[in-house]
């Protein structure tokens, strides 16, 4: 790949005071700080699932600000309910509590309705979430060194989510097995990778982390028996599995959690995007001996479950619980689905459509 090309600034014919700005951000910011979805919009105002730039372009956003407004860019009640949380509380409560702070902790924990789901650890972003996660079961056992990380998943740029990133590891005690994407493999095929796996390194394995489904990847959806086959060798060998929910939590599958939507009960959940309408916030939910691993304060940092993150947690779930969002969602998303059908009969241009909920992926 050109990098240079991919990182290029981008200018359109009839947008000066966009162009003007893209051209000073280029100056100012250094291209580490740029994505992989470089549209480089400009962005005058959102509303619903619209976008306005300063030239005046009207954008539907079909990627809900990368599956982080849920609700919609500034849906009314969620901002009405934010301003109510928030009140006159202070922005950074690194050492202090407040109340929402408790209820955001609360509400979390009790949505998730199974019994492993005990404690909460906040964090600032997904990537932070997943360092957590990982962090609190290679605390639990210390003595076991391997991690395993299911191919081409995104959990994160930085650190331990880096390392299970992807396909390959800097990180040589990474192990990596296969997540189906459309080969027709039976389950037999992954029941004896793992097993291979469990023969190499018994007793080592600290942990299994995946996603729900592969999400920058390409969307790929695995079979429901596959996140159960799982779960099945973690419990059978004592190994804590991690579900990466940071962009498909709060709806996105056609229930609130994507566990649900596949039948499992993982030991930890990491939580993100959605979750929050927008506030940085994400964080990790399950079982208390894994969690309670990190000694006092060995998981805090200056911006994880502050004040504002707990307010917009509280507001979004306010919504998605008043407004039904769940099962509105349960209700259309097989319209959805045939629309993009359609599309991809229509248009020979387009070769598959994968999803599910209100996910999808188009090639």
């Amino acid at each position: 790949m050109n990098r240079g090309v991919l990182f290029m600034t981008i200018f359109h014919p009839d947008e000066d005071k966009g162009n003007q700005y893209r051209e000073l951000w280029t100056k100012y910011v250094g291209r580490g700080q740029q994505t992989y979805t470089p549209s480089q919009i400009v962005v005058d105002k959102a509303q619903g699932a619209y976008l306005w730039t300063l030239d005046g372009r009207k954008l539907t956003d079909f990627t809900s600000g990368v599956l982080v407004s849920n609700l919609g860019y500034a849906h009314p009640k969620f901002e009405t309910k934010f301003k109510e949380y928030y009140k006159q509380l202070p922005r950074n409560t690194y050492n202090m509590i407040s109340p929402v702070q408790v209820e955001a902790s609360k509400r979390l924990i009790e949505s998730f309705g199974y019994s492993k789901a005990q404690k909460i650890l906040w964090a600032a972003s997904g990537s932070e979430g997943i360092q957590k996660a990982m962090w609190s079961a290679l605390h639990r056992y210390p003595e076991r060194n391997i991690i395993v990380a299911t191919r081409h998943g995104f959990h994160g740029k930085k650190g331990l989510a880096a390392d299970v990133t992807g396909d390959t590891s800097p990180n040589p005690n990474v192990r990596w097995i296969s997540f189906p994407m459309g080969e027709g493999y039976e389950q037999d095929f992954y029941e004896k990778e793992l097993n291979q796996l469990w023969d190499n390194h018994k007793g080592k394995i600290a942990l299994l982390i995946t996603e729900p489904y592969l999400g920058a990847k390409g969307s790929y959806h695995p079979p429901k028996w596959y996140h159960q086959l799982l779960q099945h060798w973690c419990n059978e060998h004592d190994i804590p599995f991690i579900f990466d929910e940071v962009q498909s939590c709060f709806g996105r599958t056609g229930n609130m959690y994507a566990f649900q939507t596949y039948g499992v009960e993982p030991d930890l959940v990491v939580l993100g995007k959605g979750m929050a309408s927008g506030e940085p916030a994400s964080a990790v939910v399950g079982r208390e001996d894994l969690i309670e691993a990190l000694d006092y304060g060995e998981a805090s940092d200056t911006f994880s479950g502050g004040s504002s993150a707990c307010c917009a947690v509280c507001a979004t779930m306010d919504v998605f619980e008043e407004d039904k969002i769940v099962e509105h969602v349960k209700k259309t998303q097989g319209k959805l689905k045939d629309i993009l059908m359609k599309l991809k009969q229509e248009f020979p241009f387009i070769m598959d459509v994968r999803g599910e909920g209100f996910v999808y992926g188009v090639d």
